[in-house]
């Protein structure tokens, strides 16, 4: 048995909302760790959200929404960049785990983000291209604000980064459609440890964004 069943994409965002809730109010309950979890879960899992966000050290997904091992399906890369290896990774939650809620985490003062937005050249191939991929943010928020606030940027990046995950993946888009997945675009403050739900797409948006 998963550590907190959520059997509807309602369930799991009500259950993220809560954990983070506790995070930033420095009240958490500590999501299991303990041996007899480790025992539980090493012959399956059910996680109950799949989290696509930034591989930086100041956003560990488990603490944020007060989690423990086997809750939560992570993806992480420098700036929440979505390419065929991230969607492979998200369809197997969603296809194979039965996830029932994914959920595309954008963080305020992101490195990533703040680069694509300088337009200087990076001294590493592999990096320019993942500055490369938040570039078209950049331009968009430049079409109506030519001083370039990075925070309208990262929400912009966000809103294309969720709008890939829909439009790329049939698997998640048959999901939506059955009514058992719903996908969720949020920003994780780094001052307050406050996520907030931007975005809600599927199971009638998750009850109306219920929270």
């Amino acid at each position: 048995m998963p550590d907190r069943a959520a059997s509807t994409p309602s369930d799991a965002l009500r259950l993220l909302v809560d954990g983070n809730a506790r995070f930033a109010a420095d009240k958490r309950r500590m999501g299991r760790t303990d041996p007899d979890r480790r025992t539980e879960l090493q012959g399956s899992q059910a996680p109950f959200a799949t989290v696509l966000g930034c591989s930086d050290s100041r956003v560990p997904f488990e603490h944020v929404f007060d989690a423990g091992i086997g809750d939560l399906f992570a993806i992480r890369n420098a700036g929440q960049i979505v390419d065929d290896v991230v969607l492979g990774s998200i369809e197997f939650a969603v296809v194979a785990l039965g996830t029932p809620l994914v959920v595309v985490l954008r963080h305020t003062r992101c490195g990533a983000v703040a680069a694509a937005r300088s337009g200087e050249p990076v001294p590493a191939p592999h990096l320019q291209a993942l500055v490369d991929a938040i570039a078209p943010s950049v331009e968009k928020v430049r079409a109506t604000d030519a001083e370039l606030p990075q925070e309208a940027i990262g929400a912009a990046h966000l809103e294309a980064t969720l709008r890939q995950v829909l439009e790329r993946s049939g698997a998640v888009s048959d999901a939506i459609a059955e009514g058992r997945l719903a996908v969720v675009g949020a920003t994780y403050d780094l001052g307050t440890g406050e996520v907030t739900i931007d975005t809600v797409v599927g199971q009638k948006q998750t009850a109306d964004r219920k929270q």
